[in-house]
């Protein structure tokens, strides 16, 4: 009786200690889980997600690796990027413009960090323009998404933000802006690719102002995609200085052929089209 009482005993307590360790191991999991959602909190998007705002190809080939800081691929409701974590903006943004995008104006929104960004990221802060002589210029534009708030109050992330001239934000970039909406009024879907090269300025050794901002705009029948374009597809590209004294300046006179910014950037624009096709497209500047 007291050597089955041991055993018993005995036996209690392995089945305790394998239980402990059961237990230990769950929370170990958990506690890994949950740290790299918190160092990075993104999911991967959905094929479909991919495929609306990258139907060309990811210029940079960027990656959502924690290890590739500076050419970080993100996901947003309605746009995606490479996020340049030494910079502290992007190196490119892109995303399509609908007729159900566009709408009355909305309360502007307060400029906001990006929480969504891996926390072992340099968080920039809208504070971190101030008396830098730069405006805080939107990539994707505030009225592109006036048609839903959510997807508006997103475009006030820093992430979206870039160093600006005020010449170059508040005149040539807005009026390019304004006539990219004018063509989805007319009943066109614009897909636009816009992004930065070049240091001007660093500030306060977290943000670089960039020598240049460029963007490219595609314009596509509603619904349109990489199947639908083709050699008579009308492909607007612009490579801007980021400088005051040209407000006066059209922002037609800044037209180039997309090889340009290519040459300039590194990136492969059209990379999922065929290489004529995107010989065709690339290395015409547009003239409408």
């Amino acid at each position: 009786m007291y050597r089955e009482t041991i055993w018993m005993k005995g036996g209690r307590s392995r089945v305790l200690v394998l239980l402990l360790a059961a237990i230990a191991a769950a929370a170990c999991a958990t506690i890994e889980r949950q740290t790299e959602r918190i160092l990075d909190p993104q999911r991967p998007p959905e094929p479909s997600r991919v495929a609306q705002l990258l139907p060309f190809g990811n210029p940079s080939n960027a990656t959502a690796d924690l290890s590739n800081r500076n050419n970080f691929l993100v996901f947003k409701r309605t746009f995606t990027f490479s996020y340049n974590n030494s910079r502290g903006t992007v190196n490119w943004v892109a995303w399509r413009t609908t007729m159900n995008d566009l709408g009355e104006s909305l309360p502007r929104p307060q400029f906001e960090p990006d929480t969504k960004l891996p926390i072992v990221f340099t968080r920039i802060l809208p504070t971190d323009y101030s008396r830098s002589g730069y405006d805080r210029g939107h990539m994707v534009p505030s009225a592109d998404r006036f048609g839903d708030p959510e997807a508006n109050a997103e475009t006030f992330l820093m992430t979206n933000i870039v160093p600006q001239a005020a010449d170059l934000n508040q005149y040539v970039w807005e009026k390019l802006e304004r006539y990219a909406r004018g063509i989805v009024r007319r009943g066109s879907d614009v897909y636009t690719i816009a992004g930065v090269y070049g240091t001007k300025k660093r500030i306060n050794g977290r943000l670089v102002a960039p020598t240049n901002c460029w963007k490219i705009i595609v314009v596509l029948q509603p619904g349109g995609s990489a199947l639908t374009i083709d050699q008579s597809t009308r492909v607007i590209a612009v490579d801007i200085p980021n400088e005051n004294g040209i407000k006066n300046i059209y922002w037609q006179r800044f037209r180039v052929p997309v090889r340009e910014i290519e040459e300039k950037t590194g990136f492969d624009f059209f990379s999922d089209l065929p290489r004529e096709l995107q010989d065709r497209l690339e290395t015409r500047a547009d003239d409408q």
